[in-house]
């Protein structure tokens, strides 16, 4: 959001390059990603869009890395969190 609203431009056209990748994998908002993320969120007090996040990156299974400036994921137990500065 931050490079979003200070119109930092350079840093929006790096997550443009990011998430234009052909290995980034899209992940659908199932019923059981949402049931997962209701888990998350109960368990580790996040809100609901990071809860769906988390969730959506550990259905994948160990072997992904979820990508954040955020460090509250730290705390979900089981996500490969890559924190970014």
């Amino acid at each position: 959001m931050k490079p979003l609203k200070t119109k930092n431009h350079s840093t929006l056209a790096l997550y443009d390059e990011f998430f234009a990748q052909r290995d980034l994998i899209w992940v659908e908002l199932t019923r059981d990603v949402v049931e997962l993320a209701t888990v998350v969120r109960a368990r580790h007090g996040l809100r609901t869009p990071e809860a769906l996040q988390a969730a959506s990156c550990l259905q994948l299974g160990q072997g992904h890395l979820f990508f954040t400036g955020d460090t509250a994921f730290r705390k979900v137990a089981g996500l490969n969190v890559v924190v970014l500065s």
